[in-house]
């Protein structure tokens, strides 16, 4: 799929098709294909949303993986408020509903009962019909027009597309539950700046701060770097990543703590962008679009789209240019202490340690790390 846009916000595959046991709607596990697809364009957001088809023609959509937003987007839609979807024919589809609070329970978030009367006030954008439609919806109306459907649901709203489309699923729930939660934000600015990131595989939610990150010392789950595609040292001059990133995201992937490299930030910790970037990946273009393209796939080139999936997050810091000139966050999770370690272009293995990343000296030193690993 190539990149979609709605409004300021930017969609992009992340993975191709991956078979396995997924849940269903009913929470109920099913074998069937996964598709994960980036969700980018705002500063400090970096959101994975996954379509699931299921093999009786069924699907599901909804937010999984790694996350980068803000705490009250991932309270409400992380593993909740999915979208299930059913198959009619040779066509998909679902119902549209709209989240807002549940007038039985104070701050809880329900997916409820809409028109096409409101769909623009509900959902917060001009033209939600036309705008689904251009994205391969072929139909929005009531079940009973949709579907033929006779029963107590037939005036609740629906939405049809061909069951051959990844994109017309992904962007009904882009528009009809994050966009609403996003509007919701604008009324609760406290919410907004509370960012956390997590993953499948950490153990609870962690608070994100530019500022916070930037007052602590580069250590073995911190490392700051001016630039992803420029050494002196190297002379890489935007032909590839340089080896000096490489090597620290191979040491990160290796180690036992989640962890972040900022690209943007120099030796006294300022904060200074990554605009010079843009001009090494491509003299022709100053667009951050571009440069997540080229970084994202450079790490994929090196590692793998498993690894570069499961792993490793691309955010971005507005640091006062928005993405004229971002900061740039690599969110790095290890890999399960059951895997092989991971190595670099040259074949090389590299750990972290609290002042940095280095080769283990000897093959017993290297043992002793993996044996140290698989008990912390």
């Amino acid at each position: 799929m190539d990149e979609i846009k709605i409004g300021q916000l930017s969609i992009r595959t992340v993975s191709l098709e991956e078979e396995g046991v997924f849940m269903n709607a009913k929470n109920q596990e099913q074998n069937g294909k996964s598709y994960k697809f980036l969700l980018d364009g705002v500063s400090k957001y970096s959101i994975i949303i996954q379509l699931v088809e299921f093999d009786d023609g069924t699907a599901i959509v909804g937010l999984e993986g790694d996350y980068i937003g803000p705490r009250y987007l991932f309270t409400h839609l992380y593993s909740r408020l999915r979208i299930g979807i059913a198959l009619l024919d040779l066509k998909k589809w679902c119902e549209i509903r709209v989240p807002k609070e549940s007038p039985s329970k104070k701050g809880r978030i329900t997916a409820q009962k809409t028109s096409l009367d409101l769909l623009d006030e509900d959902f917060g954008m001009n033209d939600v019909n036309g705008t689904l439609k251009q994205f391969g919806i072929l139909d929005i109306d009531t079940r009973e027009s949709v579907l033929g459907d006779s029963s107590n649901r037939r005036n609740h709203l629906a939405a049809i597309w061909d069951s051959n489309s990844l994109v017309a699923p992904v962007v009904v729930f882009v528009i009809t539950r994050l966009l609403p939660l996003m509007h919701l934000l604008v009324v609760n600015p406290e919410e907004k700046d509370d960012i956390i990131y997590y993953g499948p595989n950490s153990k609870q939610e962690k608070e994100y701060s530019l500022d916070r990150l930037l007052q602590e010392d580069e250590n073995s789950n911190l490392e700051f770097k001016e630039s992803a595609f420029f050494s002196p040292d190297e002379k890489t001059y935007g032909e590839n990543i340089t080896h000096n990133l490489e090597r620290n995201i191979v040491g990160m992937l290796n180690g036992v703590v989640d962890a972040h490299i900022l690209i943007g930030i120099d030796k006294n910790n300022n904060k200074i962008g990554v605009a010079k970037d843009f001009e090494f990946v491509d003299g022709k273009t100053t667009k951050w679009d571009s440069y997540l393209l080229v970084l994202r796939n450079a790490l994929i080139n090196h590692f793998g789209i498993g690894v570069v999936t499961n792993h490793i997050s691309i955010g971005w810091d507005d640091i006062g240019y928005g993405k004229d000139n971002p900061v740039v966050d690599i969110f790095v999770r290890p890999i399960p202490e059951d895997f092989e370690l991971v190595k670099d272009r040259h074949g090389e293995v590299w750990i972290r340690s609290l002042n940095g990343t280095q080769k283990p000296y000897s093959p017993d030193e290297l043992n002793e790390y993996k044996k140290l690993r698989k008990i912390k």
